[in-house]
């Protein structure tokens, strides 16, 4: 398992500050993938990057998709 902290992961995808608010506030608010986001203390964040690769496969798998699926049946899946 992976993780980064937060300047790391910052520079490793290549986000501007608005894009990480963004991804990140989706990922908080996405069942099993919030795991992925550990708040430390309040300056220290770390993010799992393993578990947030899987959330990118799943945000778009989901993307074009009618039926969407669920977190958890995107990861038995794949």
């Amino acid at each position: 398992m992976t993780k980064l902290k937060k300047q790391d992961f910052v520079k490793k995808y290549n986000y501007s500050p608005s894009t990480y608010q963004r991804r990140m506030s989706e990922l908080k608010n996405t069942a099993i993938f919030s795991a992925a986001y550990e708040r430390v203390t309040g300056q220290e964040v770390w993010i799992n990057t393993e578990l947030y690769d899987k959330f990118l496969s799943f945000k778009s798998y989901n993307r074009l998709r009618t039926r969407k699926v669920t977190p958890k049946e995107f990861i038995e899946k794949h």
